[in-house]
């Protein structure tokens, strides 16, 4: 038998006498610990300004206030330079914790306030709550989560609190906090994951990364085609 003959054979009866390893297309086997796959390198040291350049990136305008006092002199500035009139306020807790719905009506009387109130899926209070809110100029409601990595809002929608008021009025302000920042999406699903399980909170989860814009019309950019024209992040100290 030939050297390289024998040099074949002798590599055939070593593979054959190894397990055979599982065929993954390609990629390699996943792990049975998800954060092995998903756990992000990133320092959560500066994701607030992380956050900010790339929600700055897509449109976006970001505002830090580091006081009480400080968020209602920006949404008065807001609100007078936007000429706005009708405003809409969610019941997030964060919007219930700095009292803004009992602010708008001590110190904006000359507005019409929509606090949003709805119980239950019922459609026809559904339907009561789009057309009210199809009438709203600007929103303020709170966040679930940030994603500092493109920037990107993260709303919860349920049966006591509706997507319409993210999407039809055409200024969106929302009220945030920096521990509410994650480096990116897998971050945010691992935490999502550990805290809720299968059970995702809220009816849908929202992603929204800058306001509203397309260019599908002869490649012109067009805002608020879909959404607000504006999308406003005010990042409570």
């Amino acid at each position: 038998m030939s050297s390289s003959r024998a040099e074949i054979f002798g590599k055939i009866r070593q593979a054959l006498v190894k397990p055979r390893p599982v065929h993954h297309h390609g990629h390699p086997p996943a792990p049975a610990d998800l954060s092995q796959l998903f756990a992000s390198a990133a320092s959560r040291d500066g994701l607030v300004e992380k956050f900010r350049r790339e929600f700055e990136l897509v449109s976006g305008e970001f505002v830090f206030c580091d006081n009480n006092a400080s968020i209602f002199e920006f949404l008065s500035q807001l609100i007078q330079s936007s000429t706005t009139t009708r405003i809409a306020v969610s019941r997030h807790p964060i919007c219930q914790r700095l009292s803004i719905a009992k602010w708008l009506q001590d110190r904006m009387p000359g507005t019409s306030l929509l606090v949003e109130e709805i119980e239950s899926e019922n459609p026809y209070a559904r339907e009561r709550l789009r057309n009210a809110m199809a009438q709203v100029q600007l929103s303020i409601t709170g966040a679930e989560y940030l994603i500092a990595e493109s920037g990107t809002l993260v709303v919860a929608a349920g049966s006591q609190a509706s997507r319409q008021i993210s999407l039809l009025p055409s200024i969106h302000a929302v009220l945030a906090t920096a521990d509410q920042i994650y480096p990116n999406m897998a971050d945010l699903f691992l935490e999502i994951q550990k805290k809720y399980g299968a059970k995702l909170p809220g009816s849908a989860l929202t992603c929204i990364t800058g306001p509203s814009r397309t260019a599908d019309i002869e490649k012109v950019l067009i805002k608020g085609v879909h959404g607000p024209t504006r999308l406003i992040t005010i990042m409570v100290g």
